[in-house]
């Protein structure tokens, strides 16, 4: 057995990930691009895990065989004083293909697709400061993940030597799903903030409303928010001499110029402002909600039950971080089913 290492982002975008590890994808989204091998070998699974590689790392790629593990890594966050391994997963199947790869990952306009896809089974979540695979390895102490790679076979010799075999030394790093912290858990508060506004957007956009937000010069995940926005301005059909305040809330999702949705995103513990611009909307029925770490839960039902909103609390709504990715991977991949479904090629 070989180990990879791939780099968890940088290689693609934050969706991709989600999208295609962390929840993985529908047999019928690449069913039709698969070769007979990969259909007898994925036969049977509701969930694929998949990732892929572009040309420039084929050479690498064509050394994986099946079984062989692979470990996502994830860069140095916040006050952490290194990166970390945090999923491992074992080969099942691998193709070389173009298509293959579009039907997942299309790529932004002049970007080469990924056309080294592999499939993973076992797929788990783990937790390895990078320090340690450093050790086993013999790199330096500043070693980072930067790109598709097999880890040396000494490295691999030296785990098993430890541990006695890979299984043993996956389990010593093991981290149960419910310990799991959600990415923008993890995040400061500004890079949280970009991130659930646009997660809100796209998931706004996709669920075919229109969008906005204040924040539109802002990026996330790469990308800029405006990419996602539908709408420049508040609409003054309905909110008239609202607009002022409305047009501060974080992101609104709109149908025929009527708000139906609104989201604050309050990463820290000042929800007083969010609470009270939400409320202007609440004469119009719009669905209020705050977007925060679960942790603020209880500061939430605090203001829940003050005057003037607790006679409106069932206009609000709290969603944690978790609660919002969970949501946004979902929405992703019955997009991606529903477009396959109306225009893929019947197979034959």
């Amino acid at each position: 057995m070989r180990i990879f290492l791939v780099p968890r982002s940088n290689e693609t975008s934050y969706k991709n990930f989600v999208s295609t590890i962390e929840n993985g994808v529908d047999l019928t989204i690449v069913e039709p691009y698969l070769n007979e091998d990969g259909r007898k070998r994925l036969s049977g699974k509701n969930k694929l895990f998949v990732w892929g590689n572009k040309e420039t790392k084929k050479a690498s790629w064509d050394k994986m065989e099946l079984g062989d593990l692979v470990l996502f890594y994830k860069g140095r966050e916040g006050k952490e004083r290194e990166g970390k391994i945090v999923y491992a997963g074992n080969l099942i199947h691998k193709q070389h293909s173009k298509d293959l790869g579009l039907s997942l990952w299309p790529p932004k306009k002049g970007q080469e697709p990924w056309t080294c896809v592999f499939f993973l089974d076992n797929l788990r979540p783990i937790y390895i400061p990078i320090s340690d695979i450093s050790n086993y390895a013999g790199y330096s102490r500043t070693f980072i993940v930067q790109g598709f790679m097999p880890l040396k076979d000494e490295a691999i010799q030296k785990i098993i030597e430890r541990f006695g075999d890979i299984e043993k030394f996956l389990s010593h790093y093991s981290v149960k799903r419910s310990e799991k912290l959600s990415d923008l858990e993890e995040r400061s508060a500004i890079a949280a903030h970009a991130e659930a506004v646009m997660l809100l957007l796209k998931i706004g956009r996709m669920l075919g409303y229109d969008t906005y937000s204040p924040d539109r010069s802002k990026e996330a995940f790469g990308e800029k928010l405006n990419d996602y926005c539908t709408m420049d301005k508040v609409p003054t059909r309905f909110l008239g001499e609202l607009v002022p305040i409305i047009r501060e809330i974080d992101v609104i999702w709109f149908r025929d110029d009527v708000p139906k949705y609104a989201f604050e995103v309050e990463h820290t513990t000042k929800f007083g402002a969010g609470f009270q611009r939400l409320f202007q909307l609440n004469p119009l029925s719009v669905q209020l909600f705050i977007i925060s770490s679960q942790k603020n839960y209880s500061l939430f039902t605090k203001f829940i039950e003050t005057d003037p909103y607790y006679r409106h609390k069932d206009s609000f709504n709290f969603r944690n971080y978790r609660q919002l990715e969970e949501y946004f991977r979902a929405v992703s991949e019955f997009e991606a089913i529903n477009k396959t479904f109306l225009t893929a090629k019947s197979l034959k």
